[in-house]
């Protein structure tokens, strides 16, 4: 493969500035002063810009070429009848990015870190390389959000005398090209530079590219005003920023949620709660007026009312999940505002069609809400009318509470009929007045829009669905949970998808645990002889005697097996075969796919008895679940084990058959480590089950007063591989301390003073030891997981080279101790468990194959990339997923759909060669609203946190969050400018990207990219790590914890298991202190850890039946564990707990924190709703975001 002569060359920015302008522009950060640059924009400087990988002397880790690796046994791979392809390979005429780019250094990109492939790996190697299409993502921001002065809170029940001011509007500009789009242009000012989208591509400044009218287009990515005021924490002396922010002390901010409004709920169906007091007044969200006062706004003239105005319909329906009459706890705080009642013709006239203005009308009398009278607590609060919806945001309003007081009236509303007729339902009458045919058609197709600003219980009270691809003729299509896409529905053109703004790639969990999977055992498997294809649903059967691919559209012979359906066992139809039925199949492999016979499962442990690991005292815990699970390790009856120690020299245990006791062989000399007995380390599980047992039980007496702090991990790394390069296998490394002696000894790099600060230094390796050390292991079929216990510095950011480049997993303990920590030893143990008894595939090699016309460019997890699309897993589990991105190189007008193929071949722990195939189907549309209500919100945050962990590494934290800011400012402001009608003041968003915002909000406020908030480097190093490895599933509910009251849990929507367990389904609550109560109880899913909130004032009834103790007061702090107590509350609650448990791989343990606790700052930081001293509230957010959108 010939030298890329752009690897010489320092990284480069296309169209940064003009083309014939050799020097930078005088200023390209608006935050800062004359000749400043920032080194997201500027294109040639060479003291900011991040300089390309070194090529260091002799043996490099980033060029595998020059790579001489030793001896290793011959690496088994899908048989190819013909050379895939040319690959990918960049092209001279295209400049290098930093950031996540469509073209790299090597066309074998595993995150940050390009890979260079084997030489002659199999006959599927990609040797002449080709220039991808260029990948559509979305443009980096040029700023970053900055701090927001915390306020502080009044103790008046009114609002804080600080809020923002009224935001004036810009008028819209009506925008060219196609769905309200301009075309593409190279065209561009001298200044302000070009933005750079999340992965890396120069993206144009739609606010600077003239449309064919000749007006400036309204978008986001225009240079900011610096002469904005701007506060800063810690001061109100506003100072110069990029960032126009609204004075906060200028008056309270425009009222995007009309007063007297509120959710879709009806307040009926409960009381609201008492007021916390976990907070001060909440200033997460705009002024709302519940109290009841009946005084206009100040400054606007009631205009009276008539009956044809339609105002938004609620979008999602009542989230209260509980009776309160049949409760003697209080009712959840649910996604809505306390008291607040819906619009008052909400209920009985149609909503606006998505191009209606808001000022068009105003709102109707108040009469035609409800006919029957409120009850006297509320009798002035609908008394007068409301000014017209266009004064919203035009003028400033009377200061209203921040937390909603409680009504005056606490009961329910009365029952029987109303209006003297017999058998009315008024909540039936609700929900039926607030039927659209035309909104049901809507968001039926992905078209419906939502006000941001208006919808303010934006998350759903249950989880949120995967949109479903609609394929004519519907066809069996892959589970989302294994395979998902960005885009549901995929652009037929490059310059479709550059002007949605979306990223395009799929998501894959190709090894997950199948509750069911056909498994076919045949002579020869049927695929396809150009483009290797497995067949599958998605195919067309010209004859019963042919098959054309539907990735190439080659024809195929279809041999005379085929036509044999086993389960019926006759002759028929070829389209009754389980392969044509199932989009998910798994093959036994025959013996074309082996290249040697299947090796035995080995399992090799490395453990650290250090003087720091002695002192957590996780060799107690660890050797106790080892003999516990000794027995469930997956293997046949050919399995091995074997087990080194090491601290500043290395043990090995002789564990040969007809010995009485376990030998201890010690090496000292860990510079040129040897094996003392090669044939007698790596033992038959089942022959030597006796010494492996004496062993476990002895080793944590054997060092229980070692002194030697130093620890030689590179050297027991070294050894371990010249033990497993034979046969390959696992190694599981447990690691307490920094490597500070030997081979790849390290030094403690992190500076506590820099942890709260904007950019975050050494977030990548120091070295290429472990990374150099993890090739080799890939090449022996030898995957190497850490499992990270301590305290202190540990350097994850090198370490984990091991792990990510041989396809192995991370675990991050901080803090453990066995006596100090109980928490982190049960989860310590569980996951121990749940790693040991878990699924395996040994060998492995995955291959991902696209439609004729698509072409991946990048992927994300851990792996090594061999070809264009084959990626080595010497070790593949079911608790690890994998992100690709994807470019259209070539026009999709001429299909209806495209498909997405992988494929798995690995070795079962039973010694069988398998096929695990999964094929995604997904439509071709060319209209950009098609494109946009396609979407699927959650494969976007996915791929974008992906994408932002790669952004931090290779530029920046500050640019990864820039870019994630600008993922909403790019998504929303193409939306707008699709819009026929603009709507004054509004936030406007498909249905289908409405969480967008909120899920980034969370990005920017997890321990990965957050500021501004001491945050330790080995704590966010892993959290990235994580990011990349995590299946989409188990990542939302990390990146954004679900909260669930669950002082009330009925049996209202819960599941029945067969075994009579019931287990409630609660609603879930948007994370805000607003609704927490201080009468509830609440658990805060984390994905690692359960949280049980209870609040001060919980029911002493609720602690008798479910904590078996009196009152709040006789909590015990230390409380592990729910009783098992015979109350139907009590077993309620303990089968929810289970039940959560039960949807993640490894084990999260329960913690029960008091609202008096030392503790109850965990769970209010994960309020991510809230504002914090650094970051804004979700509303804020929202704001900021129109701000942008708007200029």
């Amino acid at each position: 493969m010939s030298q890329n002569p752009n690897l010489s060359q320092p990284f480069m920015y296309q169209n940064a500035y003009s083309p014939n302008t050799s020097q930078p522009p005088t200023s390209l950060n608006p935050m800062s002063g004359p000749q400043q640059y920032s080194p997201a924009n500027v294109g040639t400087s060479s003291a900011r810009m991040p300089q390309p990988f070194p090529q260091p002397q002799g043996m490099s880790p980033f060029n595998a070429q020059n790579y001489n690796y030793s001896p290793r046994p011959p690496v088994p791979s899908e048989p190819s009848l013909k050379p895939p392809p040319s690959g990918i390979n960049p092209s001279p005429k295209n400049l290098v990015s930093p950031l996540l780019t469509e073209k790299q250094n090597s066309p074998y990109q595993n995150g940050p870190f390009p890979n260079s492939p084997y030489n002659n790996i199999n006959s599927e190697q990609n040797v002449n390389g080709a220039d991808p299409s260029q990948v559509n993502g979305v443009s980096s921001a040029k700023r970053l959000v900055q701090p927001v002065h915390n306020v502080p809170a009044s103790s008046s029940p009114w609002a804080p005398q600080f809020r923002m001011p009224p935001i004036a509007g810009q008028p819209n500009q009506k925008l060219s090209g196609e769905g309200g789009v301009p075309p593409p242009t190279n065209q561009l000012t001298s200044v302000p530079p070009q933005s750079l989208a999340i992965d890396g591509k120069a993206v144009p400044q739609l606010s600077q590219v003239p449309s064919s009218s000749g007006l400036p287009m309204p978008y986001g990515n225009q240079a900011m005003n610096s002469s904005s005021p701007q506060v800063t924490p810690g001061t109100s002396r506003p100072t110069n920023s990029s960032l126009n922010l609204p004075n906060l002390a200028a008056g309270p901010s425009p009222g995007s949620f009309p007063p007297n409004q509120r959710s879709s709920s009806d307040s009926r169906q409960f009381t609201s709660p008492q007021p916390s007091g976990l907070y001060p007044p909440n200033m997460s969200y705009p002024p709302n007026s519940s109290s009841g006062s009946t005084q206009p706004v100040s400054g606007i003239t009631p205009t009276p009312v008539g009956p044809q105005t339609t105002p938004i319909r609620p979008r999602y329906p009542q989230q209260v999940g509980y009776n309160q009459a049949a409760s003697p706890y209080a009712s959840p705080v649910v996604n809505q505002p306390n008291n607040m009642q819906p619009p008052p013709s909400a209920y009985n006239s149609s909503p606006l069609p998505p191009t209606s203005s808001y000022n068009s009308s105003p709102l109707p009398p108040t009469s035609a809400y409800n006919s029957s009278p409120l009850p006297p607590g509320n009798a002035a609060y609908n008394s007068s009318p409301l000014p017209p919806p266009s004064a919203y945001n035009s003028s400033p309003q009377p200061p209203y509470p921040q937390q909603m007081p409680t009504s005056q009236y606490q009961g329910s509303l009365p029952e029987g009929p109303v209006g003297g007729v017999s058998g009315y339902d008024p909540q039936l009458h609700a929900k039926m007045a607030g039927m659209s045919v035309h909104n049901s058609f809507s968001r039926l197709w992905g078209n419906d829009s939502i006000n941001l600003l208006q919808d303010r219980n934006i998350l759903p009270p249950v989880l949120v669905e995967p949109p479903k691809p609609v394929l004519t003729p519907e066809r069996p299509n892959c589970s989302p949970d294994v395979f998902r896409c960005t885009l549901t529905k995929v652009p037929d053109t490059s310059s479709l998808l550059q002007k949605s703004r979306l990223p395009f790639g799929i998501l894959l969990h190709p090894f997950r645990d199948a509750a069911s999977l056909s498994v076919i055992q045949c002579n020869a498997i049927v695929r396809c002889r150009n483009c290797r294809t497995y067949i599958n649903p998605f195919v067309t059967f010209v004859d019963q005697r042919r098959w054309k691919c539907n990735l190439c559209f080659r024809v195929n012979d279809l041999p005379e097996e085929f036509l044999y359906d086993p389960s019926t066992r006759s002759y028929g139809d070829p389209s009754r075969r389980p392969e044509i039925k199932n989009a998910t199949i798994e093959y036994i492999a025959p013996s074309d796919y082996m290249l040697r016979p299947p090796q035995p499962a080995v399992y090799l442990f490395l453990l650290d008895v250090s003087h720091g690991a002695v002192e957590t005292g996780y060799l107690q815990t660890f050797c106790k679940v080892m003999l516990e699970n000794l027995n469930e390790l997956p293997g046949d009856s050919r399995m091995r084990i074997g087990f080194i120690t090491f601290d500043g020299s290395i043990h090995f245990y002789n564990l040969g058959e007809g010995l009485n006791q376990p030998h201890m062989l010690v090496v000292s000399d860990i510079e040129d480590v040897f094996l003392p007995s090669p044939d007698n380390l790596l033992v038959n599980v089942h022959e030597s089950k006796s010494l492996i047992t004496d062993l476990l039980t002895d080793l944590p007496k054997r060092f229980a007063m070692n002194g030697d702090i130093n620890s030689c991990l590179g050297a027991a790394l070294q050894v371990a591989y010249k033990l497993m390069s034979p046969v390959g296998g696992r190694v599981t490394v447990v690691q307490t301390t920094l490597p500070n002696y030997g081979p790849g000894a390290l030094k403690n790099r992190e500076d506590p003073n820099q942890r709260a600060g904007k950019d975050v230094s050494n977030i990548g390796p120091a070295n290429d030891f472990y990374k150099k050390l993890a090739l080799d292991c890939s090449g022996q079929q030898i995957a190497v997981d850490l499992f990270l216990l301590c305290s202190q510095y540990v350097d994850i950011a090198t370490i984990s080279c091991i792990s990510k480049f041989s396809s192995g997993c991370i675990h991050y303990y901080p803090g453990y101790h066995e006596k100090l920590c109980r928490l982190q030893v049960n989860k310590f143990a569980g996951d121990v468990k749940r790693y040991l008894t878990r699924r395996i595939g040994f060998e492995a090699v995955m291959r991902v194959r696209c439609t004729r016309g698509l072409a991946i460019h990048t992927f994300h997890g851990n792996f090594f990339v061999r070809s264009t699309d084959l990626l080595s897993l010497p070790n593949v589990n079911p608790d690890t997923g994998y992100g690709m991105q994807i470019a259209i190189e070539e026009s999709l007008t001429e299909y209806n759909s495209v498909c997405f193929q992988a494929a798995v071949l690995y070795t079962s722990s039973n010694g069988e060669r398998r096929i695990r195939v999964h094929t995604l189907c997904l439509p071709v549309v060319s209209i950009l609203q098609d494109v946009l209500g396609g979407a699927d919100q959650e494969a976007v945050i996915g791929l974008v946190s992906k994408m932002a962990v790669d952004r931090s590494v290779s530029s920046s934290l500050s640019d990864a969050r820039d870019a994630l800011i600008n993922v909403c400012i790019d998504v929303l402001g193409v939306y707008k400018a699709t819009m026929h009608g603009q709507v004054a003041g509004a936030l406007m968003s498909p249905f289908s990207t409405r969480l967008i915002p909120l899920f980034i909000l969370a990005l920017l406020k997890h321990v990965a990219f957050r500021t501004g908030v001491s945050t330790k480097l080995d704590e966010r190093v892993f959290a990235m790590e994580r990011m990349k490895a995590l299946p989409l599933q188990y990542l939302m509910k990390y990146i954004y914890p679900a909260l669930y009251p669950v002082h009330a849990l009925d049996e209202k929507n819960a599941i029945h298991q067969d075994d009579d367990v019931i287990i409630p389904q609660p609603v879930i609550l948007q994370l805000s202190s607003e609704k927490i109560d201080r009468h509830g109880a609440y658990i805060l899913d984390t994905f690692d850890v359960l949280y049980l909130y209870i609040g001060r004032a919980i029911n002493d009834q609720f602690c008798t039946s479910v904590l078996n103790v009196p009152n709040f007061s006789a909590i015990p702090e230390d409380l592990e564990s729910l009783p098992e107590l015979a109350t139907p509350e009590s077993e309620r609650m303990r089968a929810f707990v289970a039940w959560l448990q039960e949807q993640r791989p490894y084990h999260s343990p329960l913690k029960i924190i008091r609202e008096d606790s030392r503790d109850r700052h965990i769970f209010l930081q994960h309020m991510l709703d809230d504002r914090t001293e650094s970051l804004f509230s979700y509303y804020e957010f929202l704001q900021h975001i129109r701000q942008q959108i708007s200029k």
